[in-house]
């Protein structure tokens, strides 16, 4: 049997918002008590999830991932607001949201991903994109369809914002689980794949 890793491709969020993030579940958590909270960093934007991965096909992942990254500018995204999936009438994903000018490169960033992974015949599972960064799980108690006072939570933070970053790059991810980290699995880059700066992309729309 082929060898293989979860792997996932995704934007990975600076340090400054990712501890501002980790702030607010310190914030959260009180109020929703079940909620598994994600802190396995980095936190992250998913634009494809792959599941297993053979070996023998990471670097075809890695190469597509680089292939899609030089087609994208740079770009500002806003992480704001918070929200749950599918609904907050039977949530599973507490959200961070996202706004702001990028959405429209971001989208463009995850349909060349989606591209770039088709010609190299990787198949995402689950090719629906709806940009987030998910901050925890949850798993209702026996006979509960959902935490309390979930729904005045989430409304209670809309404008919340962890503030702007600039999306430089997409990195190739393998995702593991291990018994040294029994609160979520181990995230390792396996590569990392730049965007195009400004002057990078007018060059090679010239050449």
């Amino acid at each position: 049997m082929a060898q293989t890793t979860r792997t996932f491709i995704a934007i990975p969020l600076p340090d400054a918002i990712s501890d501002r993030l980790t702030r607010f579940q310190g914030r959260l958590a009180p109020q929703a008590p079940l909620v598994r909270w994600n802190s396995t960093p980095p936190f992250h934007i998913t634009l494809s999830f792959l599941g297993d991965v053979p070996y023998v096909d990471l670097n075809a992942v890695c190469g597509a991932a680089a292939e899609a990254a030089r087609t994208v500018r740079r770009f500002e995204l806003t992480v704001s607001g918070l929200g749950a999936f599918p609904n907050l009438t039977r949530p599973r994903v507490l959200w961070a949201g996202l706004e702001g000018p990028g959405l429209e490169p971001l989208a463009d960033l995850h349909r060349a991903v989606a591209a770039a992974l088709d010609k190299v015949g990787c198949v995402p599972d689950d090719d629906r994109f709806s940009p987030h960064v998910t901050l925890g799980r949850i798993k209702p108690a026996r006979g509960a369809t959902h935490p309390d006072n979930l729904a005045a939570i989430v409304a209670r933070h809309q404008t919340w914002t962890a503030g702007a970053f600039t999306v430089a790059e997409v990195v190739a991810f393998s995702s593991t689980f291990t018994p040294e980290s029994p609160d979520g699995p181990a995230y390792a880059p396996l590569a990392r794949a730049p965007l195009a700066s400004a002057r990078s992309r007018d060059d090679d729309l010239t050449t």
